[in-house]
């Protein structure tokens, strides 16, 4: 029997993933058969969220320019240095492309399958039924939208229907010998946006034991926000990220007077995600190394985070953030003594047991979701983009943006207004990452800066260092503090069309001694490889691969 598309794309609920063609037919071919009650196509529904292996943040974070290559004598493995060079052909591992694909399409097919199970119960005739089939709507939504953000070139409203989409699953499998086809990158965006859309007003939070590992109402609306601020719907990114955080969002905010008060660093990363926290939407556990590359581990130190981009463009930028100097964080950034790492608290390492005598198990990245402070930067930044049309959403910026700002620091803070951010954009950081190469006693990386150019339309017809350019360089400079260590500053590239630098470091951790190698949309065309390519039992099974140069 020939290998089909479908084995590749979810494994129809993992039954086929990897068994031969003889084994899968002495299975019941229809899974759906034993979905008879309102509580089965809850618990299948578990299994819609990426558990095991298969979390995109490892990949993300690597692909980013949150990381360069500190030198051999670090930790790496070969993976995370194909992740780092972009390969096409990366190695198989927990964290590799080849099981973010498969990982969500199970999850994919989970969702499909509770889907039908409840259609076959006669539709969401009762409010557990129609609680489920909202979160289904949304984990198949948000499964598609970690493909296509990776798998896929950048969306833009206006190129959208020219790029290669990906299969986009909306039903539960049962052909044995099913054709797939890509489709185009705008099909894909229109069919997240409907599940969202219908999705969204059957979410029940009462209908789940802990809202927080389930898609409730606060995580679908700031779910719902990130998707329209990527398609470039302000108003509708404003409008979710609103209904996300209430009318009261400062009751919503991070406690970071409370994870101060640890004095562990390392638990300071456990009390980051823990559910209990009002900022935290939805939180993920997943089989990952990402606990142990963003956490207290020197893990992972050669392709990492550390004082180039730590003290030049991100955590501590010499030449202050759009909040100016002088400011004294509640809970500021880790330098680790062993590997030169520069951590934020995002992400916390755990070991799950399965066999506590012999000491085996998985480990375990905690990370969150979706936040109170994606919320409030999402909708800044889309009041930003309305600036030209509307003289109030400056104000409504800025807001958004001093409450997110001012509950990072103990003392020193002062409100950014629209004046200090343009000053902080076109004076203190009057060119745009500035680099040079070789090593030279009167040469100093100083240079580097949060400000990056921006390539992608139609962020690159703003007047360069005019008001709402700076205003948009704040956001993403904040942005990228925000979403450190979790994988969120790649997608920013890919949008913004900011280019990507590979730069090789000598001992001191911040002297560039080569840049080896760049992904940049300079010529006006987005780098083909700002889509990772597909895996090659996918591309073997069918599907056409991402264009190469």
């Amino acid at each position: 029997m020939k290998r089909n598309i479908i084995y590749c794309l979810s494994g129809l609920a993992a039954v086929m993933t990897f068994a031969s063609c003889s084994d899968f037919l002495d299975q019941n071919p229809d899974l759906r058969t034993t979905l008879d009650s309102e509580d089965k196509i809850a618990n299948i529904l578990v299994s819609a969220y990426v558990s095991g292996s298969g979390s995109y943040q490892v990949v993300a974070e690597l692909s980013s320019d949150n990381v360069c290559d500190r030198g051999i004598t670090k930790n790496y493995s070969q993976l995370l240095e194909d992740i780092y060079e972009w390969s096409d052909n990366v190695t198989t591992g927990n964290d590799s492309p080849r099981n973010i694909w498969s990982a969500n399409y199970s999850c994919i097919a989970n969702a499909n399958q509770a889907l039908s199970a409840i259609e076959d119960m006669g539709g969401p005739v009762t409010t557990s039924l129609k609680a489920s089939k909202g979160e289904a709507l949304l984990c198949r939504a948000y499964a598609h939208f970690v493909l296509a953000n990776l798998f896929c070139m950048p969306y833009n409203p206006d190129t959208a229907d020219q790029y290669l989409g990906i299969p986009y699953m909306d039903h539960a499998e049962t052909d044995l010998n099913p054709q797939y086809d890509r489709g185009t990158l705008k099909e894909v965006y229109e069919k997240i946006g409907k599940d969202i859309e219908e999705g969204i007003p059957l979410i029940d939070d009462t209908s789940y034991s802990v809202p927080k590992y389930h898609f409730n109402y606060k995580a679908a609306c700031c779910f719902a926000s990130r998707y329209y601020l990527f398609i470039h719907d302000w108003d509708n990114a404003i409008k979710y990220a609103g209904m996300a955080l209430t009318s009261n969002p400062t009751s919503l905010m991070r406690d970071y007077d409370a994870i101060a008060a640890i004095p562990n660093s390392s638990s300071r990363h456990q009390a980051y995600v823990q559910s209990s926290s009002s900022a935290n939407f939805l939180v993920q556990a997943a089989t990952s190394t990402s606990g142990t590359l963003f956490g207290w581990y020197s893990t992972g130190g050669r392709y990492a985070h550390g004082k180039l981009q730590g003290t030049y463009e991100t955590v501590a930028p010499k030449y202050g953030g759009p909040w100016g100097t002088g400011v004294q964080f509640k809970v500021g950034h880790t330098v680790l003594s062993s590997s030169g790492k520069y951590i934020l608290p995002r992400i916390w390492y755990t070991f799950q047991y399965t066999d506590p005598v012999a000491g085996t198990g998985y480990s375990k990245g905690v990370s969150v979701l979706f936040t109170t402070e994606e919320a409030l930067l999402n909708r800044a930044e889309a009041y930003v983009m309305k600036m030209q049309e509307d003289p109030s959403a400056v104000e409504s910026a800025l807001a958004d943006m001093n409450m997110y700002a001012s509950n990072l620091f103990s003392s020193g803070f002062t409100p950014m207004t629209e004046e200090s951010i343009i000053k902080w954009a076109k004076e203190t950081y009057k060119d745009y990452s500035q680099l040079y190469v070789g090593k030279t006693s009167d040469t100093s990386p100083q240079t580097l800066n949060p400000k990056k150019e921006l390539f992608a339309a139609p962020y690159n017809a703003l007047e360069k260092g005019g008001p709402q350019e700076s205003m948009l360089q704040a956001v993403l400079f904040l942005r990228r503090y925000q979403f450190l260590h979790e994988g969120m500053r790649w997608f920013d590239t890919r949008r913004f069309g900011i280019t990507v630098y590979r730069y090789t470091l000598d001992e001191d951790d911040e002297t560039v001694l080569q840049i080896t190698d760049k992904i940049s949309d300079e010529n006006g065309t987005p780098d083909p490889r700002r889509a990772l390519q597909l895996p090659s039992d996918v591309i073997a099974a069918g599907l056409t691969p991402n264009p190469r140069n």
